[in-house]
């Protein structure tokens, strides 16, 4: 069950969005956006719609996995307990983009000093025969 209240983004990585909290105050930034119990309940959210989907695949299916988040807790943190949990699943590579590798190999993030984006991360799975 997936409570109303809980988003599936922080949209942390979004630069527009966290400049808006210099008008709102730095505190509700911290409420809104970095509150610990509020992300563990999101990152848990997050696992949970990552793994849904990729048991609807076939073997061959893809899901690609992607945040507007520049955090660890939320990209790759996310992707390496999903791959511990899901030995089916494997991280396809995407070439000539223009943004850096993320700490997995294969996962890639966007960054405005990279990309000239807000933060973006992208995991493209690939569901392997077992």
């Amino acid at each position: 069950m997936i409570h109303q209240n809980v988003r599936e983004c922080s949209h942390d990585g979004l630069v527009k969005h966290i400049q808006k909290f210099e008008y709102w105050g730095w505190k509700t930034l911290d409420h809104r956006v970095l509150d610990a119990k509020r992300t563990n309940s999101l990152l848990h959210l997050q696992l949970q719609l990552l793994a849904n989907g990729f048991r609807l695949l076939k073997a061959g299916g893809t899901l690609v996995y992607s945040t507007c988040s520049l955090t660890f807790a939320q990209n790759e943190d996310v992707v390496e307990q999903f791959l511990t949990e899901n030995h089916s699943a494997g991280v396809d590579a995407a070439k000539n983009w223009p943004c850096r590798s993320g700490r997995i190999p294969h996962t890639l993030r966007f960054d405005p000093k990279t990309s000239q984006t807000s933060g973006l991360f992208v995991a493209k799975f690939i569901k392997v025969a077992t």
